[in-house]
Order: C-alpha cells, then structure tokens, then sequence
C-alpha cells in the first residue's frame, strides 16, 4: 500500500489504463519527471491548484468530503496533463544545462528516456500525465506541497551547486525515477489508434471528467456492498434469536457474512494474473552519488564541442547531427554522424575530456539529447 504516483502516456483522447502507466512510485516525488515540466506550465499548474483549494475550504469540516464537487476539482487539479510536443521542448531546453552540471546524471536519464519512449512512440500527438494526487494526503494544505515540487523543479531550472545539497546523496535509479515499467508492443486490432486533434485544455477535462466519473461509481458501488452486508447480517441475527432464543448462536449467525468474505479473501478469490511491472526490466545501474561539477562541460545547450584528432581544431557539433556517441577508449569519446551531416565536420570528432570527467557519463549525456532530437 502507500500513497503512489504515476507517469502514464495516452493518445490525447483516449482514457488511461494501466498498461499506459511508464513509471509509478510509491511515498515519494521522482525527480526525473519534472524535467518535463517548464515554468510556465507549473505557474499555470500552481494557479489552478490554489484556486480549487480555496473553494473547497469552506467544506473542510464536511464528512463526505470526498463526494463534494469542490474537492472532486481540487483532486483533478493535482493531476498535471502535458502534451509531449511541450515536455519534450523543455527536455531540450532544461537537460543539457542540468547534465553539464551534474554529468552523472546522464546515465539515469538516458535508462529513464528508453523507458518513456517505448510509451510516447506509440502515439502520435501523446499526452504525459503526471498523477500526483495521492501524494498530496501527506499534506494537510497545497503550499507545503507546492513547495516540495519546486525542489524537484528548481534541479532542471536552477541546476547551481547552492541548491545541490539535496541532491548530494546516494539515489537509486527507482529514488531517481520510479519503477520502469516499458509499454508492451501490441499486435493486431490493439494497435489500432484513433486521433482527434484537440487542444490541452478540452484533454485536461475529459480526463478528469472521466476519473471524477470513475471515483463516484466506486464510491456508490462500495456504499451499495456495506449497507448489504449490514442488512443481511442484521436479518440473519434477528432470524436466528427468534428461532432459538439463544443470542451466542445469533452473534454467530450475525458474524457469518462478514467470516465469508475474510474466507473469500483469503483462500478462494482468484489470484490477479501477474501485473506488467514483475515483467519490466529492473535499472542496470546502481546507487550513486550525484556530483556538482563545477568545470568547463563539452555539455551546450545546442550541442557538445568536439575536436579533430590532433586536437588543432575546436567546433560544437549539434545534437540532432549526432547518430551516437561511443567510447573508443579509456575516457575518449568519438561522434558517429548521420551520414548526410558528416561533411559538415573534422573526421573523426572527439569529444575533449578531463580528468574530473567520465567518458561513461559524458556519452550518456550525449545519447539523451540525440534521442530528443530525431
């Protein structure tokens, strides 16, 4: 159990399942998810959120909180809803100035795009969703909350190294980006995708209409089984106290619903079929420790500087020329072009490397930018 979020991609119309779900966490914020998010879609975020809350102040007393429509908008609100055309832009933007200041970065987020690709590849107007709102039953007001997403914001807007102590810590790639969870290749008729080109806006209701929809008819549905069990258990009691006059066997007769269902439970009901995240790969990759570098990174927000073998010539080759980056040997990085780039450059292009650098993570760095530019 606990409080989970989820990164989940869908086509811009269509309804969330579990199988759209890339990344789920449980009791903590990844924070390789908000590299997604620009500023402008977290002022408008934070504009929509305090405003809901504000309407659902005066029902905070309320014990049927949950069925009022003004928290039903608060907790539609929490939820984030971002046209991959917009996160992939702030990637482009955001990524290169994080990863030259923390180049260890680079392989975690390079295992993390692989991920998230198998599930924005499969649409063609994707839509990511960030599903925040159990998270927020850890706070008891939205500010408290705000304020932990802008410590994960400020990593991919203010990567400096006065804001880095948070960050100089042993993480995991599941601490780093939640639980991989790739999309399945489908055959057949499942393949089969329909598009309507909508603006984010009518995207964001249809959702949320749709999982207000959902909350209520489980809630009614759960209503419904309660007030049965009361009365079956409240027949069979009177029944049996009228038959026998004996009230232990009638405290029995009351309990036997209830011992059913624990039975049930436990011994009879079908076991689910295994979920897709016991099939996902686990991260390749250990904890470690993130370090600020404070140097000069081959790491440009348009490309990465190379030089000619001798080492005579400098020049940036750009991200979306780059077919990959390889290591050629210990701490050297060589550029493979697209083919119709290569004339444009020295052969071969190398990467300058120092000590304080890894070539591992320097490549890393340069394979996430390569993928956001094809």
């Amino acid at each position: 159990m606990g409080n989970r979020t989820f990164l989940s991609v869908t086509a811009d119309t269509g309804e969330g399942q579990y199988e759209d779900v890339a990344f789920e966490t449980n009791n903590f914020l990844a924070p390789l998810w908000f590299s997604l998010v620009s500023p402008e879609q977290y002022q408008r975020y934070r504009e929509r959120l305090l405003t809901t809350w504000n309407a659902v102040k005066p029902h905070l007393d309320n014990e049927d909180l949950e069925d009022v429509p003004e928290w039903e908008a608060f907790a539609n609100a929490l939820n984030w809803h971002i046209p991959w055309k917009e996160a992939a832009a702030q990637l482009r933007q955001s990524l290169p100035v994080t990863l030259a200041r923390f180049p260890a970065l680079g392989p975690y987020m390079s295992e993390w795009l692989e991920t998230l690709f198998t599930h924005v590849q499969t649409y063609q107007a994707p839509v990511v969703h960030l599903e925040l709102a159990q998270y927020f039953d850890f706070y008891t007001d939205p500010l408290p909350f705000l304020e932990h997403l802008e410590d994960c914001l400020h990593l991919w807007w203010r990567p400096d190294e006065m804001g880095f102590e948070r960050w100089n810590q042993t993480m995991t790639p599941y601490q780093w980006g939640g639980e991989h969870l790739p999309k399945i290749a489908r055959t057949g008729d499942d393949r089969i995708i329909t598009e309507t080109a909508v603006t984010p806006e009518p995207v964001e209701a249809r959702i949320a209409e749709s999982a207000s929809t959902k909350k209520r008819s489980s809630k009614r549905s759960e209503n419904l089984y309660l007030w049965l069990l009361a009365i079956l258990s409240a027949a069979l009691f009177i029944g049996t106290l009228l038959l026998t006059s004996n009230a232990w066997l009638s405290v029995l007769a009351f309990l036997v619903p209830s011992i059913c269902i624990v039975l049930w439970e436990l011994f009879i009901r079908p076991k689910r079929p295994p979920s897709v995240r016991k099939e996902s790969p686990v991260p390749s990759l250990a904890a470690n420790r993130i370090a600020y570098y404070d140097g000069d990174s081959p790491i440009k927000l348009q490309g990465i500087e190379a030089v000619n073998r001798v080492g005579n010539e400098a020049f940036t080759v750009l991200w979306h020329h780059i077919l990959r980056a390889e290591v050629s040997r210990p701490n050297q990085i060589e550029l493979v072009l697209h083919a119709e780039f290569e004339r444009l450059y020295p052969s071969p292009a190398v990467v300058p490397m120092n000590a304080h650098l890894s070539a591992e993570q320097i490549a890393s760095a340069a394979a996430c930018m390569t993928k956001l530019s094809r």
